[in-house]
């Protein structure tokens, strides 16, 4: 099973980020979405999610980008393709 080009800091198949995403809890899926955004070549990110999938999670999927600047333009790319995104975290989210 070929292993996800993104996932160089593990060992996730094609499968098994597929799966996550289609039956994940939600902590699950969002910290894969994060980790997706956060380590994917742009235009690999489109194979997996859309704009809409990670806005619809970004509540969670913000804290799981790294670096913390990246939140900043993800937060601004949705905002651009009109999608409604909180951009201030919850005090104590980022501690």
């Amino acid at each position: 099973m070929a292993r996800a080009s993104f996932a160089w800091s593990g060992d996730l198949t094609e499968e098994e980020v597929r799966r996550i995403l289609r039956e994940g809890d939600p902590e699950e899926r969002a910290r894969l979405i994060g980790r997706i955004v956060s380590e994917a070549p742009f235009e690999e990110i489109w194979r997996y999610v859309s704009p809409a999938d990670i806005a619809a999670n970004w509540p969670v999927v913000r804290r799981y980008i790294w670096p913390p600047d990246l939140r900043e333009v993800w937060e601004w790319g949705l905002r651009v393709w009109g999608y409604e995104v909180v951009a201030d975290a919850p005090s104590g989210e980022d501690a």
